[in-house]
């Protein structure tokens, strides 16, 4: 990989699930996948992805911040949206909430809290 395309790389790893393009997704992510430190593989992570869409319909991430240095990437993804039911435990119910989510997938949970 050349490192000066690693951004372009990451945006374009982003629009996978943003336009659910399941297909392509293989095109960045490995077979044997490790996601917050657990052995994942790609067909549980597509399908934690397919998941998060169908509980969130209008799920998008939208980078807000990253940062490279090769071969290192971080980002800070926001997110505006309606998740339909309970989200990470709470009763959301198809309620507008915004928050962030880092590159290690920690969602700031005492946002959506604070809006409910």
């Amino acid at each position: 990989m050349i490192e000066a395309n690693l951004p372009d790389v990451y945006r374009a790893y982003i629009g996978c699930p943003n336009k659910q393009d399941w297909t392509r997704l293989q095109q960045f992510v490995d077979d044997e996948v490790v996601y917050n430190g657990e052995q994942f593989g790609l067909e549980k992570y597509r399908m934690m992805l397919e998941r998060d869409f169908f509980d969130i319909p209008d799920l998008y991430f939208n980078v807000r911040l990253l940062i490279s240095e090769p071969p290192h990437v971080a980002s800070q993804l926001r997110l505006d949206c309606r998740p339909k039911g309970r989200f990470l435990g709470l009763p959301v119910n198809g309620k507008r909430v915004s928050f962030t989510e880092n590159v290690w997938s920690v969602i700031d949970k005492a946002a959506i809290e604070a809006q409910l």
